[in-house]
């Protein structure tokens, strides 16, 4: 992708990255509420909440994967800026096989904590029963799923974003196909869901990694030496994306233990069929974010500044069309929705009057996201992470044990909106301070 061709036709560029990610990270949604709809029809509400308590395993994994695959496929699209493919090749072989070692190990680690989790969350007998039944099938999926998700972004930096589109297509079908057998037919409750998705995430993978093989691609798999700079340089690039997932990690944990304290099981399930529909918005801004990614990267590779803030404000004004969206039709039809997951009227009232609260959530969430991806993009990881940190732990947690205590499970809704906004507000003085310092004349943003 030349910078000329981005030029030419921002917007065009833009959703010609974007929606193929869009579209992808929209499917991996599909198959998160298809293994809901089936969980919650055919197994029950305590199944739903013991997979939901289990949520911030994936986010470790998810900030692990996030962390050394954005900050290397950055480097990557810098480098292919510069027209150096050589290098960018041995960026992505060192990127993929440092995912692997860390995913390997993080299992492990996991393994041995699982008692210990479910002590803190004070969750037993069925609730117990079926989080190790699930998560111990999963955390053979979850590096898979990392490695997928690092390959996807590659595929990307490469100029191919249809060939993500193509495989999460292919994979949600599987997904609804074996859900249906395992969970729907056999009867095989969470450990059918498991296994289906670890299935898919095998198929995944492999068809991702033949694409690499293919002799016309810029990006190829090659010998390489570990490099420590490169390391270095991958880490604070990634690093805003792992305070991010790992943010999400500690909030679900604060968000599962102020619920079962105050509301109980219930409180759990509804916020976890709402957390669908928030995950499904949130794989919306982070497939925005992917596409525009390596556009800003290469555009600031070349030179390009002004490109890729152009880049980021159109992004921005999308989703905040996208986000009234969401909003309203939440508003309306969230008990219709709730119903799907074939929860009790108790249930689905929560979760209506939840997405009546959380509401302006959408609208700011894109808007945060968008920037923290983009100071990424620019090698600003100081400001990413910032954004990253205030939206994920600080205000957060503050708002979510705050509020909760005060006003119940109402407050437990409030918690996310308060925090996008507040979040929001010091991501306009940011862009601001990187305007200043681009006319001052400091190319690199600091």
């Amino acid at each position: 992708m030349e910078t000329s061709t981005i030029k030419e036709n921002e917007l065009k560029t833009i959703l010609m990255f974007s929606v193929p990610s869009i579209i992808a990270m929209l499917l991996q949604t599909a198959i998160t509420i298809t293994d809901g709809y089936f969980t919650g029809n055919y197994v029950g509400e305590n199944a739903l909440a013991a997979i939901n308590l289990g949520l911030p395993v994936l986010y470790f994994y998810l900030g692990v994967g996030l962390c050394i695959g954005v900050g290397g496929s950055v480097i990557c699209g810098r480098l292919l800026g510069a027209k150096d493919k050589r290098k960018a090749s041995e960026v992505f072989s060192q990127t993929v096989v440092t995912a692997l070692i860390i995913c390997i190990l993080t299992s492990f680690a996991v393994f041995l904590l699982f008692n210990p989790i479910l002590n803190v969350l004070k969750a037993d007998g069925e609730l117990s029963g079926y989080f190790n039944e699930y998560y111990r099938i999963m955390l053979f999926n979850y590096p898979l799923m990392i490695m997928g998700t690092i390959l996807g972004m590659f595929i990307r930096t490469d100029g191919k974003p249809q060939v993500c589109m193509l495989v999460s297509i292919a994979s949600c079908i599987l997904n609804v196909v074996l859900d249906y057998i395992l969970v729907g037919r056999l009867s095989m409750g969470v450990k059918g869901s498991a296994i289906a998705s670890l299935i898919v995430q095998v198929f995944a993978v492999i068809v991702q990694f033949v694409y690499f093989i293919k002799p016309s691609v810029s990006i190829k798999f090659r010998h390489f030496s570990f490099d420590r700079d490169v390391i270095k340089e991958t880490i604070i690039n990634g690093s805003s994306e792992f305070i991010g997932e790992m943010a999400g990690a500690v909030s679900m944990f604060a968000f599962n233990y102020v619920l079962m304290k105050y509301v109980g099981a219930e409180g759990v399930a509804a916020f976890t069929i709402l957390g669908f529909a928030v995950y499904g918005f949130n794989m919306i801004t982070i497939g925005f974010g992917q596409g525009i990614s390596p556009l800003v990267s290469i555009c600031r590779g070349a030179g390009e500044y002004e490109c890729a803030i152009q880049i980021r404000r159109i992004t921005n004004k999308i989703l905040l069309v996208l986000g009234a969206v969401f909003a309203a039709f939440f508003i309306f039809f969230g008990k219709n929705y709730a119903s799907v997951f074939g929860c009790s009227d108790t249930v689905a009232d929560m979760v209506s009057q939840g997405f009546k609260i959380y509401a302006v959530t959408f609208l700011v969430m894109g808007y945060d996201v968008i920037n923290s991806m983009y100071f990424t993009s620019c090698g600003d990881a100081k400001s990413s992470a910032l954004i990253s940190s205030l939206r994920g732990i600080v205000l957060l947690l503050a708002f979510t044990f705050i509020f909760s205590a005060l006003w119940g499970m109402t407050g437990i809704w409030l918690a996310a909106p308060a925090t996008e906004v507040l979040t929001a507000a010091v991501s306009v003085y940011l862009i601001a301070r990187e305007k200043k310092i681009l006319k001052s004349g400091d190319k690199n943003g600091r």
